[in-house]
Parts: structure tokens; C-alpha cells; sequence
């Protein structure tokens, strides 16, 4: 969503709506990269500290030995 309300989409000689009776660019950095990656970052951190759900011993330890073996893995699809 930063990328689309940035200078690189309108609102400067280099975006790509080059008229300039369109601009609807309210983010000013031309690399929204850098504040929007952090931010996720961010967001999934405290969604994983705030997540109360109890995980399940007998799931963990299956899944475990699924990726270790493969024990248990779908077959193959024809395709």
C-alpha cells in the first residue's frame, strides 16, 4: 500500500503517472522498503509474544520426526 501512495507511482517526473494533475502520492520516501519491512518485522514479533495458544507435545514431537524421517509424508501427484 506504501508503494502505491509513493513518488514512484505519481507525483514526480520519475513516477510512473507522469501528468502532473495526478498526484495522490502521501508517503514521501521512493523506497517504502524501508519503513514497511521493519514494521513486519515488528507486527509479527508481538503477535508471536502475545499469542497465548498452548501447543500440543504429541503434534510438536510428530512433526519433529516427520521432518527429521519424511515418515508420514504425502506421496507423490501425478500431474
Amino acid at each position: 500500500m506504501l508503494i502505491a501512495f509513493s513518488p514512484v507511482v505519481s507525483g514526480s517526473e520519475t513516477s510512473m503517472l507522469k501528468t502532473e494533475a495526478i498526484d495522490f502520492a502521501w508517503f514521501p520516501l521512493s523506497n517504502p522498503g524501508i519503513v514497511s519491512i521493519p514494521l513486519a518485522f515488528l507486527l509479527g514479533w508481538i503477535v508471536s509474544v502475545l499469542d497465548k495458544t498452548v501447543e500440543s507435545p504429541e503434534k510438536q514431537a510428530e512433526m519433529e520426526v516427520r521432518s527429521l524421517t519424511g515418515v508420514g509424508a504425502e506421496k507423490a501427484v501425478s500431474h
